[in-house]
């Protein structure tokens, strides 16, 4: 019996060895993941930025020769009225054709440039806003918790030991400082329930189609109930078991245990 014991035991160990070991390389690849389609999404606005210089200083380069072949063609215009000699009026008229010319490529020019510039912009929109979307619907939220300046660190698993009224326990959330008053905001859509208790003071949950957030020491409730992205649903404070002002906030994929939602809140804070 105690033999089967053992074995039993070996066995859950093995297996919660290899869910941990698990979760800690999905963890790792999110990390990687999202850290990756941030780098990528700053680099195409870098480039839009560059584009749109390029195409300023292009467009001022362009407009400057076209200007400058419309003085010569008039310069040409001008001598060729005084010109008397036929001769010399119809060198005047063929140099005035030659400019028109280039004055009519440099034009033509323009317009590539900028067609070019165009659709190369376009293109890279293109990729911004599909990275945006797979950022907002990996990352799961679709805005920052607090609606205002606010200044976070990943303080998610510190183990806080035990002192008079608060007992020894897992710090399961990030806390996220901010002012007292500063609006607290639904992440996704969903349903807002207030869930005060005695360490989070006034607290607030909102449940959504893949789990639930929690967010602790509030100083007072926002909406309840039905709620869209970027509702506010509480406000900063220092209410339960907090030093000052913060937004304590829990992310619980599939209603479960939290789990660290710092590379995600890096996405949209």
């Amino acid at each position: 019996m105690d033999r089967d014991k053992l074995i039993h035991r070996g066995v859950a160990l093995a297996v919660a060895c290899t869910l941990i070991a698990g979760t800690i390389v999905l963890a790792a690849n999110a990390d990687s993941s999202m850290e990756r389609a941030r780098k990528q999404r700053k680099l195409v606005v870098h480039k839009i930025t560059q584009l749109h210089e390029l195409r300023h200083d292009g467009r001022i380069r362009h407009n400057q020769k076209i200007k400058t072949l419309t003085t010569r063609i008039q310069k040409v215009r001008k001598g060729s009225a005084e010109v008397s000699l036929e001769a010399g009026r119809t060198r005047s008229d063929g140099r005035s054709h030659y400019l028109r010319n280039q004055r009519l490529k440099a034009r033509q020019r323009l317009k590539g440039f900028l067609r070019f510039v165009e659709r190369r912009t376009e293109r890279l929109r293109f990729q911004r806003h599909q990275l945006s979307d797979w950022i907002e619907t990996y990352g799961i939220f679709q805005h920052c918790p607090v609606r205002g300046p606010v200044t976070y660190n990943d303080g998610f698993g510190y183990w806080i030991p035990k002192r008079p009224g608060v007992p020894a326990h897992t710090h399961m959330g990030i806390d996220m400082m901010a002012a007292t008053g500063t609006p607290i905001v639904a992440t996704f859509n969903g349903v807002a329930v207030a869930s005060p208790n005695r360490l989070g003071g006034l607290a607030v949950k909102v449940y959504g189609a893949l789990g639930y957030t929690y967010n602790a020491h509030l100083s007072a409730y926002g909406k309840l109930g039905k709620v869209r992205s970027g509702d506010v649903v509480g406000y900063v404070g220092s209410t339960g078991d907090a030093g000052g002002p913060h937004d304590h906030f829990e992310w619980h994929p599939g209603n479960g245990s939290a789990v660290d939602p710092y590379v995600y809140l890096n996405a949209v804070c």
